[in-house]
C-alpha cells in the first residue's frame, strides 16, 4: 500500500504526507483506526521515532486523534476542527502580508454580507448591533483588548445573519486576527490619536447600522466597503512607516 522510503530520506514529513493522502483518498475514512505503530514501521521501513513524530504532527493538525491504550484514529472532520486549525494559523503567523491579505479578503466578502444583512436582519439582531455600539462608546479608550473584542462582535453579528457555516469558518478566524492588526498599527499611538481612531470606527459602524436598519442593500455594501478600505489603508500606512 505504501512505498518503502529507505533510511536516507527525511522521513517525518513524507510519512505525514503519505498518511494524509491515504486519508484523503478514503483508505482510512473518518473514525477508522490507523495501522499500529509497528505496522507503520514495517510499511514504511522506518524507525518508531519517525512514525511517532509524523503522528504527533497529524494530531496537532487535527487530522488524527490519539487514544491512549487504543490507537490512532482518523478525526471526524468538522467545521469546528477546521476553524481551530485556521485560528492557530492566524495566531502563529508573523508574516505581515498575511494580515494585509486577510484585510483584502474581508474587503471582498464583507460588503456583500452587509448587503445581505440589510435584507435578512431581524429586530433582535438590530438590537445587538445597537447595544454593541453603545458599549463601544462607553469602553475605556485605553482598554484596547475590550475595544477589539467589541469591534469583532459587531462584525460577527453581521456575519451571523447570513447563517452560513462556511462563511463562519472563513471569516471567524479572520476577525480573531484583527486584535493583532490593531496592536501593530496603534501600539505607539497617543491618546489623542486613539480617540480619533475610535471616533472614525464608530462612525463607520453607525453608517453600516443605519443602512441595515433602513434595509438599504446598496448603502450597506458601500458603508462596509468604506470601513474595510480604511482599515486596509491604515495598515498599509503603518507598513510604510
Amino acid at each position: 500500500m505504501f512505498t518503502p522510503l529507505g533510511i536516507k530520506k527525511s522521513l517525518t514529513q513524507i510519512i505525514e504526507y503519505e498518511l494524509t493522502e491515504a486519508i484523503r483518498a478514503g483508505t482510512y475514512p473518518p473514525g477508522s483506526k490507523l495501522p499500529t505503530e509497528n505496522e507503520l514501521c514495517d510499511l514504511f521501513v522506518v524507525s518508531r521515532t519517525a512514525v511517532r513524530e509524523a503522528i504527533k504532527k497529524m494530531n496537532a493538525r487535527g487530522i488524527v486523534e490519539v487514544k491512549r491504550g487504543s490507537g490512532v484514529y482518523v478525526s471526524e472532520m468538522s467545521i469546528k476542527n477546521a476553524s481551530d486549525t485556521l485560528n492557530l494559523f492566524f495566531e502563529l503567523s508573523s508574516d505581515k502580508n498575511v494580515i494585509l491579505q486577510t484585510i483584502k479578503t474581508r474587503l471582498v466578502l464583507e460588503p456583500a454580507l452587509a448587503s445581505q444583512a440589510a435584507t435578512h436582519r431581524n429586530d433582535d439582531q438590530i438590537e445587538l448591533l445597537i447595544e454593541n455600539i453603545k458599549m463601544t462608546k462607553a469602553c475605556d479608550i485605553n482598554d484596547a483588548d475590550r475595544e477589539a473584542e467589541l469591534d469583532n462582535d459587531f462584525h460577527k453579528t453581521i456575519l451571523s445573519i447570513a447563517d452560513n457555516q462556511v462563511l463562519d469558518l472563513l471569516l471567524g478566524p479572520m476577525f480573531n486576527l484583527m486584535p493583532k492588526f490593531k496592536t501593530s498599527v496603534f501600539a505607539k499611538s497617543q491618546e489623542g490619536a486613539l480617540v480619533k481612531k475610535k471616533k472614525v470606527m464608530l462612525s463607520h459602524h453607525e453608517n453600516i447600522l443605519e443602512a441595515i436598519i433602513k434595509q438599504d442593500e446598496k448603502m450597506a455594501n458601500t458603508a462596509m466597503y468604506n470601513h474595510i478600505l480604511e482599515t486596509q489603508n491604515n495598515y498599509i500606512k503603518n507598513l510604510r512607516q
